[in-house]
């Protein structure tokens, strides 16, 4: 594991990732009870297609491209979400928030509207918060987004995927391999681009080793980030969990790892390690078959499993949100 301690203040944004059922909600709420530091409740997922495509919008100091870019925004995942929680972002008051036009401006624009819908009373003003954005996905878009912002600072969660596979199957019916293979694939990605960005933009930590010692491993991460600790360093800020058996927790469990050896059976436990084994090792892992080659699933299983695993996503959201339009309009929102 790194060993990273940054002596200045980070230049926000900085990016919360690891792989679902990580433990990135957790770690979100134990970093928002610090003043300093703020991160939204609801997850971006719309940076990287917008970067991608800002170019199509013009000049965002222009009025009338601005809105178009907020009306588009508008139907995506994250503003559904932030609507059906009251957060009301009004175009004319994000434009009027912005430092800057080029759309590293318009998001921090963003986000500054949103942390004054979000947090009524602020303990801060908003230039000496250091705002971040939790998204786990990201952790594959760490060369757009470092280049997007040249001074973000990362932070990965890594747990264990043989519990990511119980808990991401306990929360979704998600499918265990195909969970296996993404954690993998994904985690390899986000090890090379941390690498690439260095030790003092990029912090790895095992939700293991959190739950394990709170205080030291949180100490850990508010250094990265150049902030002091709180004196009520690992208290939560809100609950973090509605799934699974840390649902409405107000405390961080520390028993809740290693359930792989007791609830998932022998030949899923071989079949798992097979697709992750040399991430085992690279974190410290124990392993069952430590000279198991590394294997992948072929392209038309994981296909076969996205199939399944969408539409147990869908009924999921259905319960969730208590209609099929409104759970069909969630999966198309981007």
């Amino acid at each position: 594991m790194q060993s990273a301690h940054a002596v200045t203040r980070a230049v926000p944004p900085f990016f919360l990732v690891g792989n679902p059922r990580s433990g990135t909600k957790m770690l979100r709420e134990l970093l928002n009870a610090s003043p300093d530091l703020w991160i939204s409740e609801v997850e971006s997922h719309f940076i990287p297609k917008y970067t991608r495509i800002i170019e199509r919008y013009g000049d965002l100091a222009d009025p009338a491209s601005f809105r178009r870019l907020a009306d588009a925004l508008r139907r995506t995942r994250a503003f559904w979400q932030w609507e059906r929680r009251g957060v009301h972002v009004e175009a004319d008051a994000w434009y009027a928030a912005c430092r800057s036009h080029a759309w590293p401006g318009v998001l921090e624009g963003l986000f500054r509207v949103v942390h004054s819908l979000e947090i009524r009373d602020p303990p801060a003003p908003w230039k000496a918060i250091v705002w971040g954005d939790k998204t786990p996905v990201y952790m594959s878009e760490l060369p757009l987004l470092g280049a997007l912002f040249p001074q973000a600072r990362v932070l990965h969660i890594v747990r264990d995927p043989r519990d990511c596979v119980l808990s991401s199957e306990a929360a979704w019916g998600s499918a265990p391999l195909r969970t296996a293979q993404q954690w993998a694939d994904r985690t390899r990605a986000c090890r090379t681009a941390g690498r690439a960005l260095g030790t003092a933009r990029y912090l790895e930590l095992r939700y293991e080793d959190l739950v394990a010692d709170v205080p030291a491993v949180l100490g850990r991460c508010f250094a990265f980030l150049g902030v002091p600790a709180p004196p009520d360093a690992g208290r939560l800020y809100r609950v973090p969990e509605n799934l699974g058996s840390q649902r409405g927790q107000t405390r961080v469990a520390a028993g809740n790892t290693g359930r792989w050896k007791t609830r998932m059976e022998p030949g899923l436990r071989r079949a798992v390690e097979e697709l992750t084994g040399d991430l085992l090792d690279a974190y410290g892992y124990e392993r069952e078959h430590p000279s198991l080659p590394v294997a992948r699933l072929s392209r038309l299983r994981m296909e076969a499993y996205r199939a399944r695993d969408a539409w147990r996503q869908l009924r999921f959201r259905r319960r969730e949100l208590g209609s099929w339009g409104e759970a069909v309009r969630f999966l198309r929102a981007r």
